[in-house]
């Protein structure tokens, strides 16, 4: 069943998932190892999922159904181990406890089982029900692995399975075991059952067993005189809430002398259950092997990105000829002639036909052909697993920068929308790397603002001026990336990242990723485009254009060689990047004909300059916000500053050497 709903985040609040009756399940694994795609899977609905470790930085719950029972299913960050801090400053154990599950599903990578069974037994630990996916088993078999899951469940004495999140093999099977086991301890809890036998953990040396008792005799004790208010420590604010045993409680704390010895364990029982045969290595493992090192990754990195930027231009620039031309042909006479009729006040009339025929034209010309453009090849990069290999390619690159090679996780899912990537600097581990990331974030230009660049340079200007301007960015973005980590004090740390593997992109994936990310940009986008093409034209209608061109026209005029109406669009941009572009191709529409284009409004060099500072200035308002909330007020008005200084400055130089100011 293809997914039927969207997925959204919430806040990492244990009663998110507590206001009915349905029992928890929290979802734990490694990172990359294809959680959000066994999430997409089991709830049949649409999740933001990438082959690439750091997609999950907030919760995700959905609700899950199966066998005639319910149950909240919350896909956790990736992490190594509970100790971990995979989504900001709190250990990994803090965000599984304030999930409040009632059961455990440990997702596991099949091809790699003695490094990922630590995690699953110290969820074991914990003295919550688990389930055990053994999952990537289509991968593990090309490599001529396989998992005796039966053996395995028993060593772990839990229910395991083998599954493989791409083509749903086992996937109702092991959430039928998840969505049992905590729907029973939900019922325990209730007092409606009997509690089933503790889970006896694994046989550490003796005196950690005595260490382990101590400790979690500690965390059973009772507040003596101040009630609940002496429950301070989360371990404790956990144990007392049932959501972990004490001994549970007691594992986590004693973790760092724990983990050697699971890790042992792990490498015992991974033995025991994996045969391994000798097959050839994958053509995948090859072209990973070979997208990682100088050479030829740093020449398949160039390939990849001029060919996504022609089949961008080539494949946008096609629907936009067809959308545009059946438009100006079918639609626009027939609102030419409807709305006068119905609204018998020229001015609000003209307004009305800035809006619905100027406004969907530019959103026809634009949105539509080349941000779905742009968010298909983006989808195709994301679960193929290059944008990882890049990352580590670039690490050095971004080591100039002040930031560690995991950065261009964000900054690569940046070309697509900068606010999710603002988020997406979570998976750094200081401050001064968050801002400087989100910095550059908003100097990346999203598929708006790549929209612009070349629906506006590539059909009047030519594809080399499209180029040129991706390069002046980029140039840009890195003087100031080189800037910021000059007068920001402090050092990066050294490259840790889970290497993706290279894998064949799922169409159906694809698609429905990329359907997803262009709908909401059309129901976020057009009512805005709309709006603001209506306030354009009611300005223009009613005799306003000319104050405004005079009030702001001759400063526009002399810092980047633009007209005022340029330096309007830009600023309307502030709502949406595309209405940059898409106010502009309403005013040549409506003021110049509609079979005129944007080459009568503007000569090339100010196409060209038009393009670059729209690329770098001030982010959108939905940025913003993103900003504001992940790094206070203060950065986020700073690093609004610096990218319209930014801007400016680069447009005046360009305005110069261009001879149009």
């Amino acid at each position: 069943m293809a997914p039927s709903a969207a997925c959204h985040p919430v806040p990492l609040d244990a009663t998110a998932c507590t206001t009915d009756d349905r029992p928890v399940i929290a979802l734990v694994g490694r990172p990359n190892v294809g959680k959000s795609t066994f999430v997409a899977r089991a709830s049949r609905r649409f999740v933001e999922t990438a082959n690439a470790p750091g997609t999950t930085v907030s919760l995700e719950r959905v609700p899950v159904h199966v066998d005639g029972m319910d149950a909240w299913l919350v896909d956790l960050p990736g992490t190594r181990s509970l100790d971990d801090q995979p989504a900001g400053d709190a250990p990994f154990w803090e965000l599984l406890v304030g999930a409040a599950p009632d059961a455990v599903l440990v997702v596991a990578d099949a091809g790699n089982l003695a490094r990922h069974l630590p995690l699953a037994i110290a969820c074991r630990d914990l003295g919550l029900p688990v389930v055990l996916a053994v999952n990537l088993t289509d991968e593990a078999a090309k490599r001529g692995i396989t998992v005796d899951t039966g053996r395995l469940g028993q060593l772990l004495n839990v229910p395991a399975h083998a599954t493989c999140g791409r083509t749903g093999i086992g996937i109702d099977a092991t959430l039928r075991d998840a969505v049992g086991l905590a729907t029973q301890r939900r019922a325990v809890a209730a007092g409606e059952r009997s509690p089933r036998a503790t889970v006896p953990a694994p046989m550490y040396p003796y005196r950690l067993q005595g260490r382990l008792s101590e400790a979690a005799a500690s965390l059973a004790l009772e507040p003596r005189s101040l009630g609940a208010a002496a429950i301070v420590e989360p371990l404790q604010a956990g144990v007392f809430a049932g959501r972990i045993s004490p001994r549970g409680g007691a594992s986590i704390r004693l973790g760092r002398e724990l983990e050697p010895v699971r890790w042992e364990v792990a490498a015992a029982w991974a033995a025991q259950v994996e045969t391994r045969r000798d097959t050839p290595e994958p053509l995948a493992d090859r072209v990973a092997r070979w997208s990682t090192s100088p050479f030829p990754g740093i020449p398949m990195f160039l390939g990849v990105s001029v060919a996504a930027f022609l089949a961008v231009i080539l494949v946008g620039g096609w629907l936009a000829a067809v959308l545009g031309t059946a438009w100006a042909a079918v639609v626009s006479p027939v609102l030419a002639t409807v709305v006068p009729a119905v609204i018998p006040f020229p001015v609000l009339a003209n307004a009305t036909l800035w809006a619905l025929d100027g406004g969907m034209l530019g959103m026809l010309s634009v949105g539509v052909p080349y941000v779905l453009t742009f968010y298909l090849l983006l989808a195709v990069l994301e679960d193929s697993g290059y944008l990882t290999s890049a990352a580590v390619l670039m690490d050095r690159v971004f080591g100039t920068l002040g930031l560690p090679g995991r950065a261009a996780i964000p900054l690569l899912a940046a070309a697509g929308c900068n606010v999710p990537a603002v988020y997406g600097t979570r998976v750094l581990r200081t401050q001064r790397e968050r801002v400087i990331a989100s910095f550059l974030v908003t100097l990346t230009p999203c598929s708006a603002r790549s929209a612009v660049v070349i629906a506006a340079l590539a059909p009047f200007v030519g594809l080399g001026a499209a180029f040129a301007a991706f390069g002046v960015v980029a140039l840009a973005t890195i003087g100031a990336g080189l800037g910021a980590n000059a007068m920001i004090p402090g050092r990066q740390p050294a490259l840790v990242l889970e290497l993706a593997p290279l894998r064949a992109p799922v169409p159906r994936f694809v698609a429905t990723k990329a359907w997803w990310r262009f709908r909401a940009f059309v129901v976020t986008a057009t009512p805005i485009m709309l709006a603001g093409s209506f306030i354009l034209g009611l300005i223009y209608e009613a005799g306003l254009w000319q104050g405004i061109a005079a009030a702001i026209g001759p400063a526009v005029e002399w810092a980047i060689g633009l007209p005022a109406i340029a330096g309007v669009a830009i600023a309307f941009a502030f709502l949406r990047k595309e209405l940059a572009l898409q106010l502009l191709i309403a005013f040549a529409a409506v003021s110049l004909g509609y079979q005129a284009g944007l080459g009568e409004l503007l000569t090339p060099p100010q196409l060209f300059v038009y393009a670059v500072v729209t690329a770098l200035s001030i982010p959108c308002v939905a940025t913003l916000a993103a900003l504001r909330g992940e790094l206070g007020t203060r950065a986020a008005a700073g690093i609004c500053a610096g990218s319209l200084a930014l801007a400016i400055g680069v447009g005046m130089l360009l305005a110069r050497l261009l001879g149009i100011a």
